[in-house]
């Protein structure tokens, strides 16, 4: 799923960067739902930005999953981002084909090759021609193109895939004002076909019932932040991306009780929601992912608190537990059975309020989670929070990472989302 999540992410992201165009804010759900209808793909039923925005921060990203256990095919995912400018400087971005390359530096080509007129408005009512764009991304292990026509629809934009790589598809971007007119609510959603891509991508694309929503999800999260860092550093000193060491938190920082609060209901009640966590200097700080479990909190807390269950994990094949030593806590020796990556490690094992794991050994060392376990209507809510320290999991990933820092968020997030959904999955059917 690593590799996958990579090149997704590259195409998906330099596919709109291509051609975005800027809006105002607002609601846009019966406009968009039309035009989701012609086209025969999935209405967004997505919160307001509001209810975005009051769970935002500077360091913190929200993710919007579909609510059903095993998502079908194209699945639609929501990013909102909270941007440290004004909402021109945003549209500024999105208007810009000179700004493309600066937002996504793998996009080699993004040409408009026709123009049309808007169906159904007129030349001066301001939403201005559909234009076609033909585009390319370059990846290390091959390139990627296709062609995607770019229309308003109302206060959104969509970029509609109609050949080529991911098509058909759609990516719809809104953005609003927060209080104050200093800072912008983003927010991105995302749908797209895997089966078009090569061979590699949809080969990997089967690899488990998650994967195709994990890599929207990286997708969509990469391209909506590299709009927002383009628009807060643009004519600054400050690096459009992050060049800090990579540092994971301690174990016991992981906390994803936030996605349990009350402030987060209304996008529980929506679908599975996740959080990015940044750091100061933009690095990941941590993942958490949020799921509903039909069981009483104490069974499901068990449950999450055995390692031998975490074999629902994507690319964990086995867990074998390892003879006691002094003050070492319970041992796991992980074995993984995934292309492309190596997740082959011993973990250390600790409890108290949370069942908590710190690799200590193999490529992976130092890449951390933690399980926690809250009430919620109806049964439980499991919530996973985790560094996987993927940048050293294998040659591909930190390659990838390397060229586009924002992919270590990216391939977390995915990462993080496929195994809470997988392991909730495996507990559907427990019962006290």
């Amino acid at each position: 799923m690593a590799r996958l999540s990579v090149a997704f992410a590259f195409v998906s992201a330099g596919a709109w960067v291509a051609g975005a165009t800027a809006v105002g804010g607002g609601a846009h759900a019966a406009t968009a739902g039309t035009a989701a209808a012609a086209e025969g793909r999935e209405a967004s039923t997505t919160p307001s930005l509001s209810t975005f925005a009051s769970v935002l921060a500077d360091d913190l990203d929200v993710v919007l999953f579909p609510a059903t256990r095993r998502p079908p095919p194209r699945p639609l995912v929501t990013v909102a981002t909270r941007v440290r400018a004004e909402p021109a400087a945003v549209g500024a971005v999105l208007l810009d084909p000179a700004r493309y390359r600066a937002a996504l530096p793998s996009l080699v080509r993004a040409e408009v090759v026709a123009v049309r007129p808007a169906l159904g408005r007129a030349a001066n009512d301001g939403y201005g021609p559909e234009r076609l764009l033909a585009w390319e991304l370059e990846i290390p292990l091959f390139n990627l193109k296709g062609r995607a026509w770019l229309s308003r629809q109302g206060d959104a934009v969509e970029l509609t895939l109609v050949d080529g790589a991911f098509a058909p598809g759609h990516v719809s971007f809104r953005l609003a004002p927060l209080p104050g007119g200093q800072a912008t609510v983003l927010a991105s959603e995302v749908q797209v076909d895997a089966q078009s891509a090569n061979w590699i991508i949809r080969r990997i694309a089967r690899h488990d019932p998650w994967a195709e929503t994990a890599m929207t999800a990286a997708a969509a999260w990469v391209l909506t932040r590299a709009v927002a860092v383009e628009a807060q550093t643009s004519g600054r000193s400050a690096p459009s991306r992050p060049s800090s060491p990579i540092v994971v938190p301690a174990v016991t920082a992981l906390d994803g009780a936030a996605l349990a609060s009350d402030a987060f209901a209304p996008l529980r009640r929506a679908g599975v929601v996740a959080a990015v966590r940044r750091t100061p200097t933009g690095r990941l700080n941590w993942v958490s992912a949020a799921a509903m479990i039909s069981a009483p909190p104490p069974v499901v807390a068990a449950e999450l608190a055995t390692p031998e269950t975490w074999t629902a994990f994507p690319g964990w094949k086995s867990v074998k537990r390892l003879p006691a030593e002094q003050a070492e806590g319970l041992r796991i020796e992980v074995q993984d059975n995934v292309a492309f990556v190596d997740l082959d490690g011993v973990w250390r094992v600790t409890y108290g309020g949370a069942a908590r794991a710190s690799a200590i050994a193999g490529a992976t060392r130092g890449a951390v989670f933690a399980w926690q376990t809250y009430p919620a209507p109806g049964g439980a809510l499991a919530v996973l929070s985790m560094h996987p320290r993927l940048d050293a999991s294998g040659y591909v990933a930190r390659k990838m990472i390397a060229v586009e820092p924002l992919l270590e968020h990216g391939l977390a997030l995915g990462l993080t989302y496929a195994a809470a959904a997988a392991l909730a999955d495996r507990l559907t059917d427990i019962r006290q």
